[in-house]
């Protein structure tokens, strides 16, 4: 059975394609993530969120990575459906067999990736796009501007009574805010929920950005979700084991002269990965 008429091979050097653009982006999110770890107030991981979310490049990294992750799991699922339709009578004897775990249960880890991506979009893609309410952070450069600009509004009589006192309930509102609700450098409005972005920085206020530094916090404070990021970083680096080197076995790189090279860097990006991203968890919760 062939769920789409492409030989196995280009499958599998497609999903491989796709796999090794994936390898290549998790240190760049892992370095991004290690930043909530410096003791700033989430200054550089703010300031990273900040050009992640608004440079063009990256917006455009961010479809192509989207549609990578897209295409991987599309294209491994359909491997799998057609592997298992190939051989549709299963052995009555099982032979013990000298693959890996990775290997064994490679789409299961798959799986269970896949489950926290939604998870992960949810808490963290969607608010950035508007479809759920997270918090959020705006400049107080870009409100105090914005407040200036409805000020010489208000003086030349442009506003009406209702966007006056709205402009004067502002005005006392921020200049009441508290502290934990500014960074360290008192440059910037943090952990504001929708209702606060339209207390401190106006009605019509649009220049606001979720605030990730403080979404993160709360989440892996929650010691449920920590344990389930940990569990799937787990089944993580049994996936990437396995998949390095069956990587390097579908482009034509292995070779006995130096498969145990591909072995080692497999098992050490296998290892060091997740770690990496276990460490972030684990220092909030404890």
């Amino acid at each position: 059975m062939k769920l789409i008429q492409i030989s196995s091979i280009t499958k599998k050097i497609a999903l491989a394609a796709f796999g090794l653009f994936l390898l290549l982006f998790l240190p760049v999110h892992l370095g991004i993530n290690l930043c909530i770890l410096r003791d700033d107030g989430g200054l550089w991981y703010r300031a990273a969120s900040h050009f992640m979310g608004t440079n063009y490049i990256v917006k455009v990294f961010e479809i192509v990575l989207m549609a990578c992750v897209a295409f991987h799991i599309i294209i491994a699922i359909i491997i799998t459906i057609e592997n298992f339709f190939a051989r549709p009578v299963r052995y009555k004897v099982r032979i013990k067999s000298k693959t890996s775990l990775g290997s064994r249960y490679m789409i299961w880890t798959g799986g269970i990736i896949a489950c926290f991506l939604v998870l992960h979009f949810i808490n963290f893609y969607f608010v950035k796009h508007g479809l759920i309410e997270g918090k959020y952070t705006a400049s107080i450069e870009k409100v105090d501007a914005f407040f200036q600009e409805n000020a010489i509004k208000m003086q030349n009589g442009e506003l009406s009574d209702e966007k006056k006192n709205a402009l004067i309930a502002q005005y006392q509102n921020i200049s009441e805010v508290s502290s934990d609700k500014m960074d360290k450098e008192r440059k910037n409005l943090i952990n504001l929920t929708k209702q606060e972005v339209k207390k401190y920085c106006g009605e019509d206020f649009t220049e606001y950005e979720p605030d990730f530094y403080t979404m993160s916090i709360e989440l892996f404070k929650n010691k449920t979700y920590s344990i389930i990021y940990l569990l799937v970083f787990i089944a993580l680096g049994l996936h990437l084991s396995h998949a390095i080197k069956s990587l390097a076995q579908t482009l034509g790189l292995s070779h006995k002269t130096y498969n145990p090279f591909i072995v080692f860097v497999a098992n050490f990006y296998a290892i060091v990965i997740p770690i990496g991203f276990a460490i972030i968890p684990l220092a909030i919760m404890f």
